[in-house]
């Protein structure tokens, strides 16, 4: 009889394997395993529930190379971020880089927390490209790849009015500005700072809809950023963009 173990994980993809069998990524404390949920394409099957990602369970697993999903018990359905095609597709380019960087991060409990805090706020706001920033902006820090935003990148002065160069990777004071140019305004740069500083605790629907009433799109920086300092381009925003 294989060993079995508990766990607890949010199941982020499922695919077809064989015969009647899902393919199951899910994201754990310990990182990113994968489970072969076996009867799960049955019409009649009782597993299927767990194939409608996204979800968040507490289940059982055989402790192999690739385990078996033998049991388990949704604690989240996420069922508003389903229903919404628009939160749908934010998912997906959230699961992309999830899936993208996870192994490169060192603190595996951070990033299970940092993920499930803001697919929690996905499902619950109005407001779901301002999660997509917060997520994407967040997760810099947790790759290693953080951008300076505490003081100049030029004389180190701290300034609250300052600009952000793509190029020096982080933000320049006004004196600065004069010999080196820089590449978003000093209101979208003090927007940005407030996305990556701000404790994911402290976010709620409120705030959301502050930073949504600034009109002010992050996607080019933000894609931009991850494009020179990771060489990452995002398949699935480009066809986000092609859909909208």
């Amino acid at each position: 009889m294989k060993e079995l173990t508990k766990k607890k994980g949010i199941i982020l993809t499922s695919k077809d394997y064989k015969e009647n069998a899902r393919l199951l990524t899910i994201l754990t404390e310990d990182g990113l395993e994968n489970a072969i949920l076996r009867g799960a394409n049955k019409i009649n099957s009782k597993n299927k529930k767990f194939t409608i990602i996204p979800v968040e369970v507490e289940y059982v697993r055989t402790i192999s190379t690739l385990a078996t999903f033998t049991e388990g018990y949704i604690t989240n359905n996420f069922i508003n971020l389903k229903l919404d095609q628009n939160k749908s597709l934010i998912y997906l380019a959230i699961v992309e880089k999830i899936l993208a960087f996870t192994d490169s991060i060192d603190d595996k409990l951070q990033m299970y927390e940092f993920v499930n805090k803001i697919l929690t706020l996905l499902d619950q706001t109005k407001y779901p490209i301002v999660v997509l920033y917060l997520f994407e902006i967040k997760l810099l820090y947790l790759i290693g790849i953080a951008p300076i935003l505490n003081s100049c990148v030029i004389c180190h002065n701290s300034s609250d009015d300052c600009g952000f160069s793509l190029s020096l990777g982080g933000i320049i004071c006004n004196s600065c500005m004069i010999k080196y140019p820089i590449d978003y305004d000093a209101n979208t740069t003090k927007v940005f700072k407030y996305l990556y500083f701000i404790k994911l605790d402290k976010v709620d629907e409120k705030f959301l809809e502050l930073i949504d009433q600034t009109k002010l799109s992050f996607t080019k920086l933000i894609d931009s950023y991850y494009e020179k300092y990771i060489d990452f381009s995002s398949k699935v925003k480009k066809v986000i963009r092609s859909v909208n």
